[in-house]
C-alpha cells in the first residue's frame, strides 16, 4: 500500500511533465492517484506504478 504522507515524483503519462505530489487517497484503489498540476489529468496510482513513473521524491 502506497504511503499517503509520502511525496512522490511523478511523470505525467499525458503531458510528460514531471511533478511532485502526495497520493490522493480515494475510497477504492481506482480512486487513488495523482492530479497533474500541468494538464489536470488524474493519474491512478496503479497506472504509474505499472509504468514506473512514480517514486518517493525524498
Amino acid at each position: 500500500m502506497p504511503g499517503v504522507d509520502t511525496v512522490y515524483e511523478i511523470a505525467c503519462p499525458h503531458c510528460k511533465k514531471q511533478f511532485e505530489g502526495r497520493l490522493l487517497d480515494g475510497a477504492t484503489a481506482r480512486h487513488r492517484g495523482f492530479k497533474c498540476p500541468h494538464c489536470k489529468l488524474f493519474v491512478p496510482y496503479e497506472r504509474v506504478e505499472e509504468q514506473a513513473l512514480a517514486h518517493p521524491a525524498r
